[in-house]
């Protein structure tokens, strides 16, 4: 009988990053809806905004090709 090795280290890795990846995403659209109500200029905006989506679509990126 063939013995399946099940890597429980893992799944609890992927649980606690998708945990604190959420926490991360949280803070950054804290911190945007933050600036944008103090008054932060619209270039800065703008800037921030991009960064944040640019990250978004390497981390698909990089969830895409890791497997």
């Amino acid at each position: 009988m063939a013995k399946k090795k099940i890597n429980e280290l893992s799944a609890a890795s992927r649980f606690v990053g998708a945990f604190f990846d959420g926490i991360s995403r949280n803070t950054t659209n804290r911190f945007l809806a933050k600036a944008r109500k103090s008054g932060t200029p619209k270039p800065v905006l703008d800037k921030l905004d991009k960064i944040r989506k640019e990250k978004a679509e390497l981390d698909a990126l990089l969830k895409k090709y890791s497997k």
